[in-house]
C-alpha cells in the first residue's frame, strides 16, 4: 500500500466519501485526484484484503495494524 491508498483509507475511515477525498486530494495538490481513480483504488484495495464493503475494508485494515 503507497501513501496515496493509506490517505483514502484514513479519510474513509473518517468518514469521507469518495468524492470528498477527491476534494480533499485536489485541496493538497496530491494527484491523482480524480473520483475515478480513487474509486478504482479503493476497489483495488478491496480485492487484495478480500473484502466486500469498504467498511470491512476498514475493519480488515485496523485488524491489520495499517489503521
Amino acid at each position: 500500500m503507497d501513501k496515496t491508498d493509506l490517505k483514502i483509507v484514513q479519510l474513509l475511515a473518517k468518514g469521507f466519501k469518495q468524492s470528498e477525498i477527491s476534494i480533499q486530494f485536489k485541496n493538497k495538490e496530491i494527484t491523482p485526484n480524480s473520483i475515478s481513480i480513487i474509486e478504482k483504488r479503493i476497489k483495488k484495495l478491496k480485492t487484495k484484503y478480500k473484502a466486500k464493503t469498504n467498511f470491512h475494508l476498514g475493519i480488515l485494515l485496523t485488524k491489520e495494524g495499517i489503521l
